[in-house]
């Protein structure tokens, strides 16, 4: 169900619509034209009033499911926005560091965030704990600068600053990470289209006429469109929900070009 986030925005909704809308107003045209149309006032009566009961959970559970996928995203995407300041924070205090040290160390944060970007979001489904490249770059940056030597009281507060950013930037990742691959259950996929053809089932009671299947129709393309964001919200990686990971790559481009200062003798 992932592939249809591959293909472009508009041919994937129109897709997802066009699958609801076939398997809610097609159904009923065919089936309702081989019943009578005279059914008894209070089986028609109570099939609506079990519709109208269903139709407002299944409704409920769309848009709770539909909340609480934007809200991860949202909080996806501040996380995202708290890990690349960090890091910028971190490649400012390397810049400001007046040592030798802080040449490899600027290659060392280089490394760990092209492997951020090459590992854990290109194919992030393989490794929800995490790329081990990115954990490996992460170490050998760790141990590097508590390894640093301050020498004067202005290294010895950027060393200080250096190791609670770092610690801070693993926080930000175990948060993206978590956030990154918090899908949506099976069961509420069960639940979506299991209620939506029991609401279509219903239609039945009606006879088959153009303005009803138009209004099943209708109804049917909405909830096509309605699961269609659902999955695109669940899937933050790819499709037309994908977080934006310039701030990485500009971030990157930033330390790279970074010039190297030599230490004062």
């Amino acid at each position: 169900m992932a592939n249809l986030l591959q293909l472009p925005v508009w041919l994937g909704a129109t897709m997802a619509m066009a699958v609801a809308v076939a398997a809610s107003a097609l159904p009923f045209v065919v089936v309702r034209r081989r019943l009578s149309d005279e059914l008894p006032t209070k089986a028609r009566d109570v099939a609506e009033t079990v519709a109208v009961r269903i139709g407002a959970i299944h409704g409920l559970i769309l848009a709770l499911v539909f909340a609480e996928a934007q809200s991860t995203h949202t909080s996806l995407q501040r996380e995202v926005a708290k890990e690349t300041s960090t890091i910028e924070q971190i490649a400012l205090q390397l810049k400001l560091w007046n040592g030798s040290e802080a040449g490899p160390l600027r290659e060392q944060l280089a490394a760990y965030v092209g492997a951020v970007l090459q590992s854990e979001w290109q194919e992030p489904g393989r490794r929800p704990q995490g790329s081990s490249d990115v954990g490996r770059a992460y170490y050998d940056l760790d141990e590097g600068i508590l390894d640093l030597r301050a020498d004067t009281s202005r290294q010895q507060s950027l060393r200080s600053r250096l190791i609670a950013n770092m610690d801070s930037l693993q926080d930000h990742r175990k948060e993206r990470l978590a956030l990154l691959h918090r899908g949506l259950p099976t069961l509420f996929w069960w639940m979506a289209i299991a209620g939506f053809l029991i609401i279509v089932g219903f239609f039945l009671v009606f006879p088959a006429s153009a303005l009803h299947a138009a209004i099943l129709s209708i109804y049917g393309a909405y909830t096509g469109l309605t699961l269609y964001a659902i999955l695109a919200l669940s899937h933050p990686y790819a499709g037309p929900a994908i977080v934006d990971t310039t701030p990485y790559e500009t971030a990157l481009d930033e330390i790279k070009k970074a010039p190297k200062v030599a230490p004062t003798p």
